[in-house]
Formats: structure tokens, sequence, C-alpha cells
């Protein structure tokens, strides 16, 4: 990608145009129709009803981007195209499901269109430290998210999707069998916890989440509901008493080491010596996404104020409320581990 001189390289990756023209070929699904055989430009223009000669330039700027190989028209015929490896993770069908995140047009991606102006407000984040959400829709992203609820909707939508991905490898890295009772630390709809628990039928579950979402949470636990109690609340407040693993699931990265270290004080509040917590989140240059895990870093301080962090950030987090970092396991999900922390007791 950007095989260029470094003028050009430059000009691409800071040009407007870039990120444009990619949702562009997302939206028009253009990837899908190459795939199934439509090559030339006229007929991917009258597929997706476009104008021929404004979506060829558009293509030839894709291709020079990496998405596509563009051949030469033979005397009399047409410029064709073909899909690279590149261009391939935007086909709908790909397990990145990177096309539906990009796709203008997908009333199902409500949040990730909510994010854009804030990222577009990075420069304030920078100048200042603080998340610029507020400044981008009049309202701190939670507050904006309770008060719009096909938003918030479309939020735990996809915290469930990530959820699908994770449960299970976690399911099968972590000891579970060892653990009687485990309490679901904001842990959205209910969909984690319910996947756990009915991967281990002997495992008993507590869901900690606001009150707004519980309602949803009792509609997806409904089939656990026997082992399953949903506590309404704050995880800054006292946390339910009596498990011995507190779950923490791609929670800790929304907020800052102040309120992280808050959120894991609780926990080792809850804990009885020996008491567990697991952490579940991407860790920064951990893996073979790094541009993945600092694109999500730079989205946490744009909308929340939180970020991404290392093993040895979290070891130290940890530390300044007893609790001692135990393991750590990658799992198959590229990016994300299993961090365990025990409760009075050390290595």
């Amino acid at each position: 990608m950007f095989r260029q001189d470094p003028l050009n390289t430059i000009l691409a990756l800071g040009s407007g145009f870039t990120p444009t023209a990619v949702r562009m070929t997302a939206t028009l699904r253009l990837p899908d129709l190459v795939e199934q055989g439509h090559r030339s430009v006229a007929a991917l223009a009258a597929e997706t009803g476009t104008d021929e000669q404004s979506l060829g330039r558009v293509l030839h700027y894709v291709s020079l981007l990496g998405l596509f190989s563009e051949a030469e028209a033979p005397e009399g015929g047409e410029k064709t195209y073909e899909l690279t490896d590149v261009g391939r993770v935007l086909l709908s069908d790909h397990p990145s499901n990177l096309r539906r995140w990009l796709d203008y047009e997908d009333p199902s991606r409500a949040m990730e269109a909510r994010f854009e102006p804030a990222i577009g407000r990075l420069m304030d984040a920078v100048r200042t430290g603080l998340p610029v959400y507020e400044q981008a829709h009049g309202r701190p992203f939670w507050a904006d998210l309770e008060a719009h609820p096909d938003i918030e909707k479309s939020f735990n939508a996809g915290i469930a999707r990530i959820a699908g991905r994770l449960v299970p490898e976690l399911a099968r890295i972590y000891d579970w069998a060892s653990v009687k009772h485990v309490v679901d630390v904001g842990g959205g709809n209910g969909s984690l916890l319910l996947k756990l628990l009915t991967e281990h039928p002997a495992l008993r579950g507590t869901l900690l989440e606001l009150e707004s979402v519980i309602e949803e949470a009792k509609g997806t636990t409904a089939q656990v509901a026997d082992r399953c109690e949903l506590v309404p609340g704050s995880f800054f407040e006292p946390m339910p008493a009596g498990g011995d693993v507190y779950l923490i699931a791609n929670t800790l990265h929304n907020w800052s080491d102040r309120d992280a270290v808050r959120i894991l004080g609780r926990c080792a509040e809850a804990l009885e010596a020996g008491g567990r917590v697991v952490v579940v989140e991407r860790l920064l240059d951990s893996g073979k996404d790094p541009v993945m895990a600092s694109y999500a870093d730079l989205l946490m301080l744009v909308l929340l104020g939180g970020r991404e962090r290392s093993l040895d950030d979290l070891r130290t987090l940890g530390g300044e409320v007893g609790l001692t970092l135990t393991d750590a396991k990658k799992f198959e999900l590229p990016g994300h581990w299993l961090i365990e922390f025990t409760k009075g007791e050390t290595r």
C-alpha cells in the first residue's frame, strides 16, 4: 500500500479523500461485485447506479491505495479490476465485518457514525488531554447513549458481537471449573455471561450493570435466570459480594488510569483473600495488529479519556489496590489477552 515516493505517500495518508473513497468502496460493495465478476467500470456503474466516469476515477484512486489491481484496457476494450488481499478485507463475508463498519448507509452502524465528529476533534483532545465527545454532541459519551436509545442499542449490539468472538476462547483458556460464582462487571446486555453460564452448567453468575441496561439483560439471560442474578448499579460503588472471580471484559480501556484504579479497587474490596479478578483487554504492542490497537487507543482518548494499556500498565494499576498479576494468556483474536489478578497472594 502506498508504494510511492514519500511525498505522494504522505499526500495519500493525509488527504481527506482517502477515508472517504475507502468508505464509498465499502458502501457500494464494490469488492463483492468484482468478486462476482463485474470487473469493468461500466459493469460496476450499472450495478451500483453511479456515473461511469466518476466511478472510474474513484476506482483508479483506491487501486493506487492497494484495494484493487488495475489492468490496462486492450485496444478497443475496457480497463478491468481484480481484488487484492487488501481489498478482500472489505468483502461482506469477511470475518472482520469491516465492510459494515465503513458502510455509510448501514443503519446498524449508528454508533460508529456517532464516533466520527469526535474523531475530527483529535487536535483538541491532544491539546487538552481530555475527551472531546461532548464538544461534538453536547453530552458526554454515556449520557449521549442514554439519551439516544437507538444508538445505545447499536453500541450494545457491538459489544455483543465482540463477546460472541471472545467467549469460545474465554471458555477454553481459563480454568472455569475452579470457579463457583463469577461477577461480570459492566457486562452490557449479558451476552458474555449467558455464553459462559451456558458453557459451564455448574457456574453461577451475577451481572452488574446500569439500570438502563438491566431490562435488556433480562431478556438476554432468561434461559439461565435460575443461575444468574442481575444487579443494577455502578462499578464505582461497592460491588455485590460473593464472587470468587470478578470479570471485567473490554471495560477498563474506557476509563482513565484514576478511574480504572477505582474499578479494580471495588473488585478488590468485594473479594475474599485468594479471590481473582480477570481482565479481558486489548494490549498495546502485544500482537500482529499494533495499528488496530493504536487506533483503539486514540478512539478511547477522544470518546472517553480512556486508553489501551500494556501488560506492565495493568500490573501497575492492579498493584495500587493490592492485586497481584498472576497470569496472562493470549487470545487467538488479535491483540486481546486474559489477565488474571489475585488478591492477597504474591508470586
